[in-house]
């Protein structure tokens, strides 16, 4: 596959309005309002990691297309960081109890950058971005999945979801050039799979059980709780595909999905 199959990497400057928005802005769902937020209440810290361990090794790359892409995939990083963090400020507002998990967060980064090798700290940006392009292409081709979001919020998501797929092989070939290493990446992921989803789980279940109108609410959750089995069932055969030995983020072809995306945020 062509190592630099995302050089047409964009940073958009967006503008997100989240005043407007109730605490169930995905389809009046309880649960899987909770869960979205649950997963924004980790991108702040978790894009700086990202931007951090590609930072560390990018000296090392000699590749003039992979620094540019490198550039482009900081900036891209930069502004989904700083979006979620105003959504998550909103998330406050609306009494969710959010600072002290973002603080754990921010704790808990700092430890894998002072306990991890780089490769390691890399490893884990792969299986991460892995994860967010495979759920990021399932929105991006699901009309049906992007009505479920309040006009006001489905802005910020699928503006992410784009880019996440844009630069979903920068992080990936950075590590090819440097480590190369199939056994670290591929044992990363089983590690990530753990504990990445453990903790959307724990906390959408914190948050759910801390709402009392919305855990009340049997059959909404309950309805939530299915269409997720229904996505991870959908999304099971691509995050498999990064176990194969000649796995590389571009056999998963989205470039005309980008394209047909990229003309209508734009034009929006």
């Amino acid at each position: 596959m062509n190592a630099h199959a995302s050089k047409h990497i964009t940073v958009r400057r967006q503008q997100f309005e989240f005043d407007q928005l109730p605490l169930y802005y995905y389809d009046n769902n309880p649960f899987f309002s909770h869960l979205l937020t649950a997963m924004s209440l980790l991108f702040p810290t978790g894009e700086r990691f990202f931007m951090h361990a590609v930072r560390q090794v990018r000296d090392q790359i000699s590749d003039a297309d992979l620094q540019h892409d490198i550039s482009a995939f900081i900036g891209q990083e930069a502004m989904h960081s700083h979006a979620h963090a105003d959504f998550n400020r909103f998330a406050i507002k609306m009494g969710i109890d959010a600072q002290p998990v973002m603080d754990f967060e921010a704790r808990k980064i700092e430890h894998l950058k002072q306990k991890l090798s780089a490769k390691q700290q890399l490893a884990i940006v792969c299986a991460l971005e892995h994860f967010t392009a495979i759920i990021a292409q399932y929105l991006l081709e699901n009309a049906k999945f992007q009505r479920g979001f309040h006009p006001d919020v489905a802005k910020l998501w699928l503006w992410h979801a784009l880019e996440e797929n844009e630069h979903k092989a920068v992080a990936f070939d950075t590590y090819q050039a440097v480590f190369a290493d199939d056994r670290v990446r591929t044992r990363m992921m089983k590690l990530i799979t753990l504990t990445f989803l453990g903790r959307i789980t724990q906390l959408t279940l914190k948050l759910l059980l801390n709402d009392p109108v919305g855990r009340r609410q049997w059959r909404k959750n309950w309805e939530g709780v299915q269409h997720l089995r229904e996505i991870i069932q959908a999304l099971a055969p691509a995050y498999l595909d990064y176990y194969r030995t000649d796995f590389h983020p571009a056999q998963h072809d989205t470039r005309q999905l980008l394209a047909d995306w990229s003309a209508k945020i734009n034009a929006a």
